[in-house]
Parts: structure tokens; C-alpha cells; sequence
């Protein structure tokens, strides 16, 4: 008798679509994943965007008042964007030392930090002088709070009296979990548009404040925005 002998193995058409298969496979795993990292980074905005809106009700609540520009006694900021770096400075001052002796001055030290950003700094630090606020401001996980400034360097709020610093507060900015600090905005009530107003008419009734993140696209005034004022 003659025996045949069996081919055995994959050819090169079986071996291209078992590939194909595997890629295929893979790319369905990568999709799922970033699809599930996408939702948990977008509930972690939500939530963060929602306590600092519970913050600022509670500030709101303490018995201060969102109005004009005059920052004693912890009256809350109109507009905390768009700050020239005394005026900033001066902000803090008052809002500790209301009205603020000559003796005292607050210096913002160490690395460098975006001014139009500067509204999530001043925001945090005014808030976290309430103990109602930084109790709830604590509960933000700390993933997302960050004083680095733009240069890698730690930015610190230094409070000077008589020349001697005495107190030091690390100039905390809130981040969303795409890397973007978060934006403070302040609206007269007649806008429509969420379009920031760096000196808002002052005779005119004020809104709540609106804090936004910019998004996985990393940029503000897109589809991808999330307020906190969508969270009500």
C-alpha cells in the first residue's frame, strides 16, 4: 500500500485573515476602554464642577454677597479672570484683611502661572478662607488640584506682615481631568451668551458665578464644554 502524507499548517491567506481577525479584536478592546475612560473622566468633571457649585452656595449662603468690585470682607469676586498681577495680589490682601493695613501685603511667589487662568486661584483660595467651603472644596480629589505653575515650578501665596512672611498658602488651581485649569466666570444677568465680560457694568444685577471645563478637547467654547451650571 502507498501512504499519502498529510499537509499540516496555515497557509498564508488563513494566516492574513487570523490577523485581520486579532487586529480587528483589538482595536474593539481600545475603542471600549477609551469609550469607559472618556465616561469616568466626564463623571469626575460633573462631580468636581457640582461641589465647587455646592461651595459657592455655601459661601453665598454664609451671608456674603456677590456684588461690585469691591473684594472686603470676602464679598466674592466679580470676575477672577483677567487679573494684572497687582490687582490679583490685591484681591488676596483684602480678602484676608479686610480693609488691608499698610503693614500687610501678600506676594504670589515661585513659578509662573497664566493670569487668564488666575479666576480658579483667586476662586479656591476665597472660598477655602470659609470653613462651611473647605470643608466641601476637600472633598475634590486631589488628582485635580494642582499649584505648579506653566513652568513646572510651585506657585505659593506668601502673606507678608510687616516684612516678616507669616503666613504661606500654596496657590491652588482646580484642573479638570483632561489638564485644563477650570474657568471662573462672573455674568450680568442680561447676558445670553456665556461670553466673559472682564468689568462687568457694575449697576446691573449679577448671576451666579459659572465655572467651566473645557473638555476632552481641551478647548473652551466648544460642543464638548462642561459648566457647572449644568449640573442644576
Amino acid at each position: 500500500m502507498k501512504s499519502g502524507s498529510i499537509k499540516s499548517g496555515f497557509t498564508l491567506i488563513e494566516m492574513v485573515l487570523v490577523i485581520s481577525i486579532i487586529v480587528i479584536l483589538v482595536s474593539m478592546v481600545i475603542g471600549v476602554a477609551k469609550r469607559m475612560d472618556d465616561q469616568a473622566k466626564e463623571r469626575l468633571c460633573k462631580n468636581t464642577l457640582t461641589l465647587v457649585g455646592n461651595a459657592l452656595e455655601q459661601f453665598r449662603d454664609f451671608g456674603y454677597e456677590y456684588k461690585d468690585a469691591n473684594y472686603a470682607g470676602l464679598v466674592f469676586p466679580l470676575d477672577c479672570n483677567n487679573f494684572g498681577d497687582v490687582g490679583l495680589q490685591n484681591t488676596f490682601r483684602n480678602a484676608i484683611y479686610p480693609p488691608a493695613p499698610p503693614s500687610i501685603l501678600v506676594i504670589i511667589a515661585g513659578g509662573a502661572y497664566d493670569l487668564n487662568f488666575s479666576g480658579s486661584a483667586a476662586m479656591y483660595f476665597i472660598l477655602s478662607q470659609v470653613p462651611v467651603c473647605r470643608t466641601t472644596l476637600d472633598k475634590i480629589d486631589k488628582s485635580l488640584l494642582t499649584a505648579i505653575g506653566t513652568d513646572g515650578y510651585p506657585i505659593k501665596i506668601e502673606i507678608a506682615v510687616s516684612g516678616v512672611i507669616a503666613f504661606e498658602y500654596p496657590f491652588t488651581r482646580i484642573i479638570d481631568p483632561w489638564g485644563t485649569t477650570l474657568r471662573y466666570d462672573y455674568y450680568d444677568d442680561y447676558i445670553v451668551s456665556f461670553v466673559p465680560m472682564t468689568y462687568p457694568n457694575q449697576t446691573t444685577k449679577k448671576t451666579f458665578p459659572v465655572i467651566t471645563s473645557a473638555g476632552p478637547d481641551k478647548k473652551f467654547g466648544t460642543n464638548d464644554d462642561i459648566s457647572n451650571i449644568q449640573q442644576k
